[in-house]
């Protein structure tokens, strides 16, 4: 555990130091924020069909964090459903990262994209490639964890070490990711 704690500690200053990056060169542009002829990701009113697929991509990521916490307690009361709550994890996670490949993909065709617009378009496509490549990495972890419990049946109570930190690895992505809504999408 302390491990994992240490762990999240140096990934919460990768993802402070992106965002603190993003917010500095935000404020010191001094120019229209989006940049003119770029796409706004931003979540304005009234709200279009991105905004509210992107809002509706962000309940289901933080709703996987409630069946993850769904699939630990049923784990450690030997409740067979454990099983379910951890694939519905994963298949929450995975829906989450399609929404964001195909919102890359929306993105690009409006021209925006890692070279286009300056810091606009670089700064969104690193924050959230970065934590889309977090969201892809637990999503392994769960499905290892959830193959371990298929096939041997490994976790019980008094042993959930390791399910238990890829408990905090996911809160962490889901927490993280609350913050980029905000600053990205939001503010």
């Amino acid at each position: 555990r302390f491990g994992m704690i240490t762990f999240l500690a140096s990934e919460a200053m990768l993802f402070g130091g992106l965002i603190g990056g993003y917010i500095v060169l935000r404020l010191a542009r001094g120019e229209p924020w989006p940049p003119a002829g770029a796409p706004d990701i931003g979540v304005q009113w009234p709200l279009s069909s991105l905004n509210l697929v992107m809002i509706g991509n962000t309940i289901v990521l933080l709703g996987s964090s409630f069946l993850f916490h769904g699939a630990e307690s049923a784990i450690k009361k030997k409740g067979k459903s454990g099983l379910v709550w951890l694939f519905a994890t994963i298949v929450a996670g995975s829906i989450f990262l399609s929404v964001q490949a195909w919102e890359w993909n929306h993105l690009h065709h409006e021209g925006l994209w890692f070279d286009k617009h300056g810091i606009y378009g670089s700064c969104f496509f690193v924050m959230t490639g970065f934590h889309g490549a977090h969201v892809f990495i637990g999503i392994l972890l769960i499905s290892w964890c959830f193959l371990r419990q298929l096939f041997t049946r490994y976790y019980r109570p008094g042993r959930t070490t390791s399910l238990d930190n890829v408990g905090l690895y996911w809160h962490f992505v889901d927490v993280v990711w609350i913050f980029l809504f905000t600053i990205l999408y939001v503010i």
